[in-house]
């Protein structure tokens, strides 16, 4: 028998989830939230009134779709029964879920941009993409993971906020260098950050796909990978201020890349680590 779910919460992820499993014929049967009038579109949507948080645990498994600062008081606050609790974080701990005593995670690793997709929608953003679950014994979490057109990615307890800031480097991360270029973009070029943008992203984007087939290393290119140590020091010295500091920032940790590529000698990488090391 499968069992019941419920979904508590009224943001992005709630909606994404709750919708999604609706599409997969798992609809929520309570939708709860602290906030009605905050849950009203998503209600219409799911055609299920909105209940309180403790209405929700009328429910098999009670997935908690809330900021990761207000899952331990929402959880400290409810009656529970034996129920699965089931939070979304990637960085909070399972022990937030106390006083439930069937805990779990289940954390996509995904940026939900639309507040209220259609079911369909909601589904298409779970495809492919990893899903971090811990405390699932049975496996079942996983099953509905792959249920929704994810795979599913063991974390271990006590690694959430490791996990969580890798996720958050990967995901918002990558804006820092393509704010730095586009800066330096407006300043050389006289372009305005959206021009700079449209011009750079393709390189960002096929950067991403030579990772996708060659990996880390393999995907390096540029002065850095080359040892181009003439190009590299006519860049530091072009930029100036935050932005010389910034971009020497971001050879130091590509550094390790180029070291891995196997394409530059150790006296390359010798000059590299020289020129690029802090000043001072």
């Amino acid at each position: 028998m499968l069992s019941r779910c419920s979904v508590i919460g009224a943001g992005r992820l709630a909606a994404h989830l709750a919708l999604a499993l609706r599409a997969i014929g798992r609809a929520p049967v309570h939708l709860g939230a602290r906030d009605p009038a905050r849950a009203a579109a998503l209600s219409a949507r799911l055609d299920l009134p909105v209940g309180t948080p403790q209405q929700a645990l009328d429910a098999d498994w009670v997935f908690v779709c809330v900021k990761d600062d207000a899952i331990a008081p929402l959880c400290a606050g409810l009656r529970w029964q034996g129920q699965l609790a089931i939070h979304c974080s990637g960085a909070t701990e399972l022990d937030a879920l106390a006083p439930a005593t069937r805990r779990a995670g289940f954390h996509p690793l995904q940026l939900f941009a639309d507040p209220l997709p259609t079911p369909d929608a909601a589904l298409a953003a779970f495809r492919g993409i990893r899903v971090g679950i811990e405390g699932d014994a049975d496996g079942e979490l996983a099953a509905l993971a792959r249920a929704l057109g994810a795979e599913c990615l063991p974390l271990r307890a006590g690694e959430r906020a490791r996990y969580h800031a890798a996720a958050n480097a990967a995901a918002s991360g990558l804006l820092a260098p393509l704010s730095l270029a586009t800066q330096a973009w407006q300043q050389a070029l006289g372009l305005n950050e959206g021009d700079a943008l449209a011009a750079l992203l393709p390189l960002a984007q096929g950067t991403l796909a030579a990772v996708a087939r060659q990996g880390l290393a393999g995907a390096l290119s540029g002065p850095l990978a080359r040892g181009d140590e003439s190009v590299l020091r006519r860049h530091l010295s072009a930029l100036e201020g935050t932005q010389r500091g910034d971009y020497r920032a971001l050879l130091q940790a590509l550094l390790p890349l180029a070291e891995r590529s196997g394409r530059l000698d150790a006296r390359q990488m010798q000059v590299l680590r020289e020129l690029i090391a802090p000043p001072g």
